[in-house]
């Protein structure tokens, strides 16, 4: 089981999966349990990015100086094997839901409108960038990522977001909150989530 580490406020840390960033500031810490486990919320200042809000669970961050450990096969061989592994180790950021989708700290219906905004991307050209900008957190991302990288990426996080919702729907049914399924398919404007939406609610 991967151990989380503990921060307290005035901690130095950096974003492994955002070293662009810079080195952050824990300025404000919260213990919070997520999928049955405690973690931390985090609002940390990064020197090249500002204030971002974070889930230790979801977004391991590493006290300053220390990295996140690579296998013992990787990190011995060193040199351009070692870039290669963290090239392929970060290239997830593209594919993970966003936090708002989960947020145990958010409502319902906040959780279930975020998850319908994400079906504004799709994979013509500018939705598509405007999707890698928001999970990347980068002004160009084609400086890192190639089109069919983002196409493969985008591909895999439509798949996962889709049985996210899928889940989410059936959960909200069970635990007799029809109407905030109503109330989101009210609300979203997006054409692809109100599809999505009748979708799931079919199931």
């Amino acid at each position: 089981m991967t151990r989380i580490n503990r921060y307290q406020q005035g901690d130095a840390v950096t974003h492994p999966k955002r070293p662009e960033w810079g080195q952050g500031v824990v300025k404000h810490t919260q213990a919070i349990i997520h999928q049955g486990s405690a973690a931390q919320r985090l609002s940390v200042e990064f020197a090249n990015h500002g204030r971002v809000v974070i889930n230790t669970a979801v977004a391991p961050l590493a006290p300053k100086g220390k990295t996140q450990p690579m296998s013992s096969s990787i990190t011995s061989s060193g040199g351009w094997l070692s870039q290669i592994e963290r090239s392929n180790s970060t290239s997830h950021e593209l594919w993970e839901l966003p936090e708002a989708l989960t947020d145990v700290f958010a409502s319902d219906l906040q959780r279930l409108m975020a998850t319908l905004d994400t079906y504004k991307y799709n994979t013509e050209p500018r939705p598509l960038i405007d999707w890698a900008v928001r999970q990347t957190g980068m002004d160009d991302p084609l400086s890192k990522y190639t089109r069919h990288d983002l196409e493969q990426a985008f591909a895999r996080f439509a798949r996962d977001r889709d049985l996210h919702l899928k889940e989410f729907v059936r959960q909200l049914k069970r635990n007799g909150k029809q109407q905030v399924l109503v109330q989101a398919r009210h609300q979203t404007k997006i054409l692809a989530g109100q599809t999505a939406l009748d979708r799931a609610m079919r199931h």
